[in-house]
């Protein structure tokens, strides 16, 4: 079972730090597309934007809190917390680099805990070398369909036409590819 569990926390770092760098990525090819976008055809832009009188788009909150009652999971909470809480290294004399790292997983250790995530909870427990008891099956799931929300996202970003863009090689065929793009959009504002 030790295995299993090891397993898993390292598909979760995987995944995690890869939906990480992957969104990072989408970001810059968020940017890019739009100018190279807006070179290729100003009109294509305005596609983009919602017709007017349009309701903006409702944002979907993404960090929602969680209610839970599992005490393996706070129990742990509370010996990680321990090794990273504020308080704890305020006024120690630690390095910058030291500091930062245990914000971080603080940080982490928090989002962990509002949105019940075994797999990010045991993410901050090993970096921490905190000792792990082993896990029932429900909360191995739990880490499980953590893996897929993160994998499904993951697509989301790959899948858009920026990052599309952004990560093709070939200079023309990116040029090709923006063409097209801008096509599409121009005709669909012309159907509006």
């Amino acid at each position: 079972m030790e295995n299993i569990i090891k397993k898993l926390i390292r598909d979760y770092i995987y995944f995690s730090d890869t939906f990480e760098d992957i969104k990072e990525i989408s970001e810059s090819a968020e940017r890019e597309f739009r100018d190279a976008l807006m070179q290729e055809d100003p009109n294509a832009l305005e596609a983009l934007a919602p017709p007017e009188g349009a309701a903006p788009p409702k944002k979907k909150k993404e960090d929602e809190t969680v209610i839970f009652d599992d005490k393996e999971f706070k129990k742990l909470f509370r010996k990680v917390a321990v090794k990273c809480h504020p308080d704890k290294f305020e006024n120690s004399d630690i390095s910058e680099r030291e500091k930062s790292f245990l914000e971080g997983c603080y940080e982490r250790l928090s989002e962990a805990n509002d949105q019940y995530n075994w797999g990010l909870l045991l993410r901050v427990a090993y970096d921490l070398d905190v000792e792990v008891q082993e896990l029932d099956q429900e909360k191995l799931d739990n880490i499980n369909q953590n893996i897929e929300k993160l994998k499904t996202n993951i697509s989301r970003y790959e899948e858009s036409m920026a990052y599309q863009w952004y990560v093709m090689g070939n200079e023309e065929t990116k040029q090709r590819y923006l063409q097209a793009c801008a096509d599409i959009f121009v005709k669909s504002l012309d159907n509006r």
